[in-house]
């Protein structure tokens, strides 16, 4: 398969980091060293090509420098497994600034559509052991590996559900305007709900026939409000149905927001939250190595995988 790489990457005033530059090229990196060097904050930075905030959720600011005033700067050169791009990110005025190949973008899509980027930290040792949303959240990363226009559509959805809530809760009641909000919420949610269903396909095929036995296999459980035969026109008409509850709930009640991801050890048949804190963590990086796979079998084309502190809660034989 072909895959993601980073040829260069430089970081200026960027978290500990007044100025570092790695070459990597096509090889895999294994970055060593003491507590609080920056280890994590070069992974931080390579995330940020898959997330606007990457994997820490932190705001542009947050990132800066506290050595100097001089706002952070990332310049990746990208190879996307095509053709290389020349990648900036910067802090300007607390917001992200992003350049491909010396033009600046409006937004994050044009990056999604060429970076591919997934992920394993410490903060996401539990997860799959948290709320629904969390593990939506975790499936909809998954999810975007596979499908350029996935985060797209998923922004959308989000922005006209949050704008309609509004609507309501503010007893605004344009009935055009909601309509029209309803409408783009609809449209996505079924290509949402689509490309969901599709990548969990995908991803447990890998798992039942193309995964070795070192790791316990993951069964990958989904339920949604939707089904994959319901038409948007059907969705608008629900969401329509539903004003006057939402009104009062503060919420939208039904939609693929709601939908339900969980995860099973496959052999014992039990949900991951009665395994160990050791299968636990098996079976998360299990899923993370499978879309890895998935992504080299049906695509053809592998991501960028950053991997931080992953031995933790295995034991020695998991370890080697």
């Amino acid at each position: 398969a072909t895959h993601c790489y980073i040829k260069k990457l430089k970081l200026h005033n960027f978290r500990s980091h007044s100025n570092f530059e790695l070459d990597s090229d096509d090889s895999s990196v294994v970055i060593t060293g003491k507590n609080g060097i920056g280890k994590t904050n070069i992974l931080e930075a390579i995330s940020l090509l898959a997330k606007s905030n990457g994997m820490k959720k932190a705001k542009a600011s947050e990132i800066q420098n506290r050595f100097s005033n001089e706002d952070w700067v990332v310049h990746y050169d990208f190879f996307n497994g095509m053709d290389f791009n020349s990648i900036g990110i910067a802090k300007s005025f607390d917001k992200k600034l992003i350049q491909i190949d010396g033009k600046t973008q409006s937004s994050y899509s044009s990056l999604y559509k060429i970076s591919n980027v997934i992920w394993l930290i410490p903060q996401m040792d539990y997860v799959l052991l948290n709320s629904p949303s969390d593990r939506l959240k975790f499936l909809d990363r998954i999810v975007s590996l596979f499908e350029e226009n996935y985060t797209c559509c998923y922004m959308k959805h989000r922005k006209a559900k949050r704008e309609r809530s509004k609507l309501l809760r503010e007893n605004t009641l344009d009935k055009n305007w909601l309509s029209s909000l309803e409408n783009i919420m609809a449209v996505n949610a079924v290509s949402i709900l689509r490309m969901r269903s599709s990548v969990l396909k995908t991803l447990q095929d890998t798992i039942d026939n193309h995964s070795g036995e070192l790791f316990p296999k993951a069964s990958l459980k989904f339920s949604s409000q939707l089904t994959l035969d319901d038409t948007a026109e059907y969705f608008q008409n629900r969401l329509k149905e539903n004003r006057e509850k939402d009104s009062l709930t503060g919420r939208v009640t039904f939609g693929v927001h709601n939908d339900n991801f969980r995860v099973f050890c496959q052999k014992r048949n039990v949900p991951i939250n009665l395994c160990s804190t050791g299968e636990q963590k098996l079976l998360l990086l299990s899923i993370i190595l499978s879309s890895v796979k998935a992504r080299c079998i049906h695509y053809n084309k592998a991501p960028l995988l950053l991997l931080d502190d992953i031995m933790s809660h295995l034991d020695k034989h998991y370890r080697k």
